[in-house]
């Protein structure tokens, strides 16, 4: 590639994977640009002293999003929210890419792959298959890919907030028999392969990319981790992905927030 020619432009940066995503472009020489709130400057600082440009406003301001826009070869979103974030404002900000001839747009897809998922499943999967289906309808000329890592395998989200371990109980936790093959990748590793997109010059990839470092069944997954830390873990069987399928509309009935 070559990378003087390549403007990466990046939506949010101060973010964990989105400065990770930074970090990534940056190491490989080309330009960054980073989209930053008035209040949030201080947070792209890392990023800024390497030498990426930051252009102040968020997604309502149609002048700094130009500005974003504005000779770009690549604008990745990196953004977490609700609707009026992961849909509205992705809308906004790929109306401009598209119409300021930006070859490629890398949405904040960053999950596992949708095809698969009916809607009203999960909320977060929802926006982000909405999303995509304006994306491919309205894209134009300009290439659309998302990246596809599957679960992220950093401890903070598979052994933090997704709840399938608690190590400080030495337990882990599984709905059905555990035995479907699952992609998983860090957030470091989803960063470089993000990168890796961005700065390509093929004009024919995939909208979906799949990366995996491994793939793993929920019992290989706990294998893994006992003989990491060389510890038994407790499995707990949670009930059927009948029973799973159950509860969740049983809490979307009462809360549909």
């Amino acid at each position: 590639f070559n990378m003087a020619s390549k403007v990466v432009s990046l939506v949010g940066g101060t973010g964990q994977l989105g400065g990770m995503i930074g970090n990534a472009v940056l190491r490989r020489g080309a330009t960054l640009r980073l989209l930053v709130r008035p209040g949030s400057v201080e947070k792209a600082r890392g990023l800024q002293d390497q030498g990426a440009v930051v252009i102040e406003g968020d997604l309502s301001d149609k002048q700094a999003l130009n500005k974003l826009c504005d000779g770009a070869t690549t604008v990745i979103s990196s953004l977490q929210g609700g609707s009026e974030t992961i849909v509205d404002g992705q809308k906004g900000l790929f109306e401009i890419a598209r119409d300021n001839n930006v070859s490629r747009f890398i949405p904040s897809s960053f999950s596992y792959n949708q095809d698969g998922v009916v809607m009203g499943m999960n909320p977060n999967t929802d926006l982000r298959k909405q999303f995509a289906a304006y994306a491919e309808a309205q894209k134009g000329s300009m290439q659309v890919n998302h990246i596809i890592n599957g679960c992220f395998l950093d401890t903070g989200v598979l052994f933090g907030f997704l709840g399938a371990f608690d190590l400080t109980k030495n337990e882990a936790y599984v709905w059905g028999d555990g035995n479907t093959k699952m992609n998983f990748l860090t957030y470091e590793d989803t960063a470089e392969y993000a990168a890796e997109v961005a700065l390509d010059d093929a004009s024919d990839l995939q909208t979906n990319l799949q990366f995996a470092a491994e793939t793993l069944t929920f019992h290989e997954l706990v294998d893994a981790t006992e003989r990491a830390r060389q510890q038994k873990l407790t499995i707990t069987n949670l009930g059927t992905l009948e029973d799973l399928d159950a509860l969740i509309l049983k809490r979307q009935t009462e809360d549909p927030a």
